[in-house]
Formats: C-alpha cells, sequence, structure tokens
C-alpha cells in the first residue's frame, strides 16, 4: 500500500481524537477502545491489502519514525496512540491471521523494546504480548518459542524498572532500595486511565514525563498479567528460567511493601495484588518465600488497606499450607518467645508485646489456610 505509514500515522492521530471522554470510568491501565474508535479498527481490516502482516510491519514504522503531524498538539504521542489502535486490532483478528503474522509481530516487540517509548507504549507492549499468548498458548517451533521467551523476559524486565522508578537506594555502598518520600501519582483504582491524563499540561510531551509517574500503573498491570503470562510463555521442563525474572521483580516489590505510608497506600496494594497473584504457582516460591515470611514477622504487617487482607490471606495459604518448614520456623518463634519468661534480664513489656506479636501472626496463618487439618497436623508438631 502506497504511504502506508502516513496512513496509519493519520489512523492513530484520528483514534486521539475519538478517545472516551473523560467523565466516562475506567478501571484499566490500558485504555479501553470507544465504540467511534473501534470504527477505525474496523475500518483497516476491511482493506484487502492491509492483511495482518502488512499493518503489523506498518505499526512498526511508524513507531520507528512518527510523521510530522499535528504539530499544535504538543501533549499528543503518536506512537501511544498507534500502539492503542494495535492492541484493539489485535484482539479481533482471527487467531490464524495472528499466528502466521508471528514473525512480523516478534520484530515488532523487539524494535519496540530498543525504541525508548514513553511508559502507556511499554504497558501497550506487554498488552499486545498477553493478547497473543491468550489467542496462542503455544508456538510449534522451538525456536519461535525460546524468541518469545526471550522477548517476554525483556518486556517484563522493562515494566519492572518502571514499577521501581519511585524507588531510590539507601546507601552507595548497597543495593538497598526504599519508596521516595515525595509522593507519588495519587491512584485510587477507580479510574486509573485518566490519572496521568489529569497531570499533563497541554505544553508538555508524553515521553517527558518522568518515569515514576508510572510507577503505580505498572505495578498494576503486572499483578495483572504477570503470573499468568510466565505460565503460559514458559513450559513446565523450563520454569527454573523464570525464577531470576521474578527475583529481579520482587526486588522493585518489596520496598514498596515494606512501606505502610498514605502515599505509598495504591502501590502497596498493587504490589500485594500481584505477590498474591504469583503465589498461587508453586514454582514461583523461591522468588518470593523468604521475603514474603520477612513482610509477614514485620511490626508493621497489619497496618494495611482492608481490600489488601483476602490477598495476604491468599499469600500465607500457598506459603504456609504447601511448605511444613515455613509454618515450622513460625511456631519455633512462638516457642522461644513462650520460654523466654525464663530470662530473669528480659523486658517484661517488650516480653509481652513480642508475644502478642507472635500469635496475631499465628492466628493470621490458621485464619487463611484453607486447609485446617494440615495446620493441625503441624501444630502437633509443638502442642503436646
Amino acid at each position: 500500500m502506497n504511504h502506508g505509514v502516513h496512513f496509519m500515522a493519520a489512523i492513530a492521530f484520528v483514534w486521539n481524537e475519538r478517545r472516551q471522554n473523560k467523565t466516562t470510568t475506567r478501571t484499566k491501565v490500558i485504555p479501553t477502545a470507544s465504540e467511534e474508535q473501534l470504527l477505525l479498527v474496523e475500518l483497516v481490516r476491511s482493506i484487502s491489502v492491509m492483511r495482518a502482516e502488512t499493518v503489523m510491519q506498518t505499526v512498526k514504522e511508524v513507531l520507528k519514525q512518527p510523521p510530522a503531524i499535528a504539530k499544535d498538539k504538543k501533549h499528543l504521542s503518536l506512537e501511544v496512540c498507534m500502539l492503542q489502535f494495535f492492541y484493539a486490532y489485535i484482539q479481533r483478528i482471527p487467531v490464524p491471521n495472528l499466528v502466521d503474522s508471528w514473525a512480523s509481530l516478534l520484530i515488532l516487540l523487539k524494535d519496540s523494546i530498543q525504541l525508548s517509548l514513553p511508559a502507556p507504549g511499554q504497558f501497550l507492549i506487554l498488552g499486545v504480548l498477553n493478547e497473543f499468548i491468550m489467542k496462542n498458548p503455544s508456538l510449534e517451533n522451538k525456536k519461535d518459542q525460546r524468541d518469545l521467551q526471550d522477548v517476554t523476559h525483556k518486556i517484563v524486565d522493562a515494566i519492572g524498572a518502571i514499577a521501581g522508578s519511585s524507588l531510590e537506594q539507601t546507601t552507595w555502598l548497597r543495593r538497598n532500595l526504599e519508596v521516595k518520600p515525595s509522593p507519588k501519582i495519587m491512584v485510587d483504582g477507580t479510574n486509573l486511565e485518566s490519572d496521568v491524563e489529569d497531570m499533563l499540561s497541554p505544553a508538555m510531551e508524553t515521553s517527558n514525563i518522568t518515569p515514576s509517574v508510572y510507577s503505580v500503573h505498572a505495578l498494576t498491570l503486572l499483578s495483572e498479567v504477570l503470573a499468568h503470562l510466565l505460565d503460559m510463555v514458559f513450559y513446565s521442563d523450563e520454569k527454573e528460567r523464570v525464577i531470576p525474572l521474578l527475583v529481579n521483580i520482587m526486588h522493585y516489590v518489596v520496598p514498596y511493601l515494606r512501606n505502610h505510608s498514605a502515599h505509598n497506600a495504591p502501590s502497596y496494594r498493587a504490589c500485594v495484588q500481584l505477590l498474591s497473584s504469583l503465589s498461587g504457582y508453586q514454582y514461583t516460591r523461591r522468588a518470593w518465600k523468604k521475603e514474603a515470611f520477612d513482610l509477614f514477622m514485620d511490626p508493621s504487617f497489619f497496618q494495611m488497606d482492608a481490600s489488601c487482607v483476602n490477598h495476604w490471606r491468599a499469600i500465607m495459604d500457598n506459603l504456609m499450607t504447601h511448605d511444613k518448614t515455613t509454618f515450622r520456623d513460625l511456631m519455633t518463634r512462638v516457642a522461644v518467645a513462650q520460654s523466654s519468661s525464663l530470662n530473669l534480664f528480659a523486658n517484661r513489656d517488650v516480653e509481652l508485646e513480642q508475644r502478642a506479636m507472635l500469635l496475631k501472626r499465628l492466628a493470621f496463618a490458621i485464619f487463611s489456610s484453607e486447609n485446617l487439618f494440615s495446620l493441625s497436623s503441624k501444630l502437633s508438631f509443638f502442642i503436646p
């Protein structure tokens, strides 16, 4: 198709013009297309020369060199609008067409990683990848499957870096991270898509927004798609390859879960949801087991929003019920606390507070378990 790049760029521009009114409640990080925007998808699908492979190649060219249009729209990111269109397009093309275009889609995904796209664009790249996996869970060719795993690793790493952009290093000697003291964008989970839009002034380029503005959105997106995505991409005999990736993600997640301040609440909610989803897959345990137990034993553990309780119940159920060692460790601490009364030099108030803390955690562990018989059998190791 002649002038395909300019045609697709025009589609992206009109896509932005036809976006939903901000008064509409939107609860997803990736925007839901409006009915008028979906007409553009059907328009492109109806053009016989615009096969799926051609659309992918053309979108890739638009992302690499966006045409200089709409110069008066300083806040417009043509790349993001193009990817929003492409995400809706991927959702609506037949599975065979999508599978046949895998080679072109792989090139688009690989190139997109190198382009330093704005954070919303990187979210859409993950969305496109997830949509492909949902429609086509496995590739017959081993090389194709390995390529899929590699590109998944790189995309998730990129989103993880955005997720961690509201963290800072505590000292230059160690790689410990903590939440930056300055408040981030406040996200209450009811209108995620427009939160960032509301912060943008008309003269501000999307690419100039600091990544930390989007950290909550990145964490939210990972909590929605990461666990299932990795389980589908990496087969049963390849699960070990997931662990280093998850260890890196947990490096960003744990500092948010240690911080119980009000301005960190949105990040805390997203992180506990992410950890809950990961804990449902037993092969991931090595990546989060120690960190989850340490967080559980933190004195501030119960300082959380009520909406997080069920997520923690799921985490503790997966941590304690399926692992005798972890529960035995908790019970050992309880037993030691009970016997510490023999210490003549112990501070009585501190001792009682420590006992209460441990008993609260034991009660929560039992409350969280779906298998009370299993927990009862473990209790028998310590209760005569």
